[in-house]
């Protein structure tokens, strides 16, 4: 009898083992997909200017702070986490190795990525059971989640966390669920939005005390006294940034600065470029009692971001959780009816759901490949030779005549002593805090009078040994230097991208 209890033991342990070796397979290499993109292309400016930028300027004394740290409306933990993480390479004697400034801040990411994927997986499972499955696949498929998966932006932690904090939400421990929502709510202010319907969770109920509540209450505020500590002494006056951020984005409605776009861009462009044909699965996400909470929350997240001016696919990022979770729930409902049900109509569902599950992998996998290898991927080898080039230089010069803060500057352009040049973008009442004689661009890129700015540096300074350039701009660029009596001549050419009104190329030119 022991024996054979023994070996059912032993039989379900093994199929455990395998279930979970074959998801941590799974897991993995989503994770070293992710990681790739993540190392191959760009995203947006605030992938390095909100992280690797800031981390050494904080090491190094030297580098770029864009206005928003100088506003305090940002947070300091995410960039003083890679700084961490530099001051271990310095320890080590790896300082402004190329691995310690840039892969190890991504494997990091890529690290808390991963408990978060699988923690959105407990989560589903503990809200659907079998459906579970089902949003753990449309995440591990979807193109968005790889390619952001790796990446240095809030955006990104802030979902991982949702995730862990989603799962504890549901599994009653309010305790450490108040913690990472007040963590969040430290890094990003506009988390609250997000757990804003949740919050009726923690009344003192028959098993929440208020004894209970209280414990939450001071769990939350943790992070929060952290964080006003560690933002206070590094901009040296008392910051609660979330103040800051609020008082600057609804009240001042300083959002506007970063753009402005159709109040229902969510809807009609966000939702539709991560979900594809899924999208029309989220309303009936209404229409089951186990998903109906879920796509309330998601319903006021939507709402209210919509109001703000400035929006980006990558705001959808904290919300994505809710999103695969309703549709797998939709999806499970769909294909179990099917089983039990006979009808036309249930025939029917089944076909367009198969339909659309063959259309969600194809656009998914051309996605993935298209976004993540091959668009926008020419900042990164380009960035790369000019390292290599003035390794060996005593004072290298280089110029960066791009637009701001399109490409990544001291992290990725690393050495002691090179002087670099480059455009800055900043609101006026915050440009006297950058030295004299810096690039200005005030209202975009194809407004800047090259050959002017171009003329008139070269009159405080030495020319450039090297010059970055987006390719439509290099044949003024030419020009400008040639009136000056300079010559430079294209040394390498990468390629970019040919959608829309993105760059083709990205260009390094070599002094003659």
């Amino acid at each position: 009898m022991e024996v054979k209890n023994l070996n059912i033991i032993i039989v379900r342990f093994n199929h455990i083992y395998m279930r979970w070796e074959a998801v941590l397979a799974v897991l993995a290499f989503k994770l070293l997909v992710s990681l790739g993109i993540s190392l191959t292309t760009e995203f947006v400016p605030d992938e390095h200017w909100q992280s690797t930028e800031v981390a050494y300027t904080l090491h190094f004394g030297h580098g770029h702070l864009t206005w928003e740290w100088y506003a305090n409306i940002r947070s300091y933990i995410p960039p003083v986490v890679i700084l961490s993480l530099y001051k271990i390479g310095s320890l080590l004697n790896c300082d402004g190795n190329s691995i310690i400034l840039l892969w190890l801040p991504k494997i990091l990411q890529s690290l808390l990525t991963l408990v978060g994927w699988h923690y959105f997986h407990k989560f589903a499972t503990e809200v659907m059971s079998k459906a579970g499955n089902v949003a753990g696949g449309l995440l591990l498929i979807s193109w968005f989640t790889s390619f952001c998966g790796a990446r240095l932006i809030s955006n990104q932690t802030e979902m991982s966390l949702n995730c862990i904090a989603l799962y504890w939400l549901v599994t009653d421990k309010l305790v450490p669920f108040s913690f990472i929502m007040g963590l969040n709510f430290a890094m990003r202010p506009t988390a609250a939005i997000f757990w804003l319907p949740f919050l009726p969770s923690f009344f003192p109920v028959k098993t929440k005390t208020v004894k209970y509540f209280l414990k939450c209450l001071i769990f939350a505020a943790l992070p929060l006294g952290a964080a006003l500590a560690l933002d206070s002494q590094m901009s040296g006056s008392l910051s609660p940034t979330w103040l800051e951020f609020f008082k600057f984005n609804f009240l001042q409605g300083g959002s506007a600065e970063f753009g402005i776009h159709s109040p229902a861009w969510y809807f009609y462009s966000g939702l539709p470029s991560i979900l594809g044909p899924f999208v029309v699965l989220l309303p009936l996400g209404y229409f089951a009692r186990e998903t109906r909470p879920l796509t309330n929350a998601l319903t006021f997240y939507l709402i209210l971001y919509s109001f703000i001016p400035h929006k980006e696919i990558r705001f959808l990022l904290p919300a994505a959780p809710l999103v695969f979770t309703i549709c797998g729930s939709v999806i499970n409902s769909v294909l179990y009816e099917k089983k039990n049900n006979t009808s036309r109509m249930a025939w029917f569902l089944d076909k367009c759901l198969k339909t659309g599950i063959v259309l969600f992998i194809a656009l998914n996998l051309g996605a993935t490949i298209f976004l993540g290898f091959y668009h926008q991927r020419g900042v990164k080898p380009a960035t790369t030779f000019i390292s290599q080039q003035i390794s060996e230089m005593d004072k290298p010069r280089v110029w960066l005549l791009a637009p701001c803060y399109s490409v990544p500057v001291h992290s990725h352009i690393h050495h002691p002593n090179v002087e670099l040049q480059y455009y800055i973008c900043a609101p006026q009442q915050f440009r006297q805090l950058y030295k004299d004689g810096a690039f200005i661009q005030p209202n975009g890129f194809s407004t800047v009078d090259l050959e002017a700015d171009i003329t008139n540096k070269l009159t405080t300074a030495e020319p450039p040994h090297f010059i970055l350039a987006f390719g439509e701009y290099v044949p003024k660029i030419l020009k400008a230097f040639e009136k000056n009596d300079l010559s430079y001549h294209i040394c390498q050419s990468y390629a970019h991208t040919d959608v829309g009104d993105f760059a083709r190329t990205v260009e390094v030119l070599c002094k003659s």
